[in-house]
């Protein structure tokens, strides 16, 4: 997989890799990490690449005549958008295409595709019924906008969002990557966050959480979430990696959310899972590109 005969074929077979970062919605600097880890693991392979940090022009995307490594968080980037310009172009891109986006990109399509697979996910409805209750965004990523609210009394004027049943338990992610063209489920991943839950600062300060992996699960559970994540992952039709997060509570796990670009900064979940599977982040990169490769 990482081999050096590997590392040798993809220089040649790939003369140039653009990695696309940056965007505009409000998870541009985070993008603009991850493009910065890929650019740097590329740069250790000898892989001439070349760092793209967008400005959501998509005539700037008119220069791009290599395969992309697409490391956008968020609209336009996740959403199908770009996924679209691309495979109208004819470029080669790494990740989901522009359908599978366009479902993770948006959490009640992702609730409604979890219920008719028979996926256990939290009750929601568009307005708050029973607390205590999580706010979420109905678009977007990172735990951007997501609040908890315990009563009535502290409910804001939320937009563009809908209102799910608070889960108390244990927070789980769970990282798929293609390996040899094979949707293979790492390590899963357990997050202890400093704050209340998962948020923006938990995800992206170094010491934010503490991640355990592989989680602390029984064989029973850990078998059930692989195969209800590997079940998800080929029914929506991601493709190349994605991550899944979830709730274990009281023996139950419920799924929560895909990401279809998930996080590769130094600190995100994606990387700490492989790391527990002995996969340094240049091996990640190659499969990734070796899938993209693959359509």
């Amino acid at each position: 997989m990482g081999s050096s005969n590997g590392r040798r074929q993809i220089k040649r077979e790939i003369p140039d890799v653009t990695i696309l970062c940056g965007g505009t919605s409000p998870e541009r600097e985070v993008s603009i990490s991850s493009g910065k880890n890929i650019f740097e693991s590329l740069k250790k392979m000898k892989v001439k690449s070349t760092l793209f940090v967008w400005d959501g022009n998509f005539e700037a995307l008119e220069s791009i005549n290599s395969i992309c490594f697409i490391m956008l968080h968020g609209s336009p980037g996740e959403d199908g958008s770009v996924q679209k310009f691309f495979e109208s172009k004819g470029i080669i891109y790494t990740g989901s295409d522009s359908r599978s986006c366009e479902i993770t990109i948006d959490k009640l399509k992702t609730k409604e595709y979890f219920e008719s697979m028979n996926i256990k996910t939290p009750k929601w409805s568009l307005h708050p019924e029973k607390f205590p209750c999580v706010f979420k965004p109905r678009f977007g990523g990172s735990s951007i906008g997501v609040k908890i609210y315990f009563s009535s009394k502290e409910i804001t004027e939320d937009k563009d969002g809908f209102y799910e049943n608070y889960i108390d338990g244990r927070e789980i992610t769970i990282s798929v990557l293609d390996i040899k063209g094979k949707p293979t489920v790492l390590p899963i991943l357990e997050i202890i966050p400093r704050g209340k839950f998962y948020d923006y600062n938990s995800k992206y300060s170094p010491q934010g959480s503490t991640l355990i992996a592989p989680a602390p699960l029984n064989i029973g559970e850990k078998t059930g979430i692989e195969t209800a994540a590997l079940k998800i992952y080929e029914e929506i039709g991601c493709r190349g990696f994605a991550r899944i997060d979830g709730i274990i509570s009281n023996g139950e796990f419920y799924f929560l959310e895909i990401n279809a670009i998930p996080g590769m900064t130094p600190t995100s979940d994606l990387p700490a899972s492989a790391k527990a599977d002995g996969l340094s982040m240049e091996e990640v990169v190659l499969e990734l590109l070796y899938s993209a490769m693959r359509r």
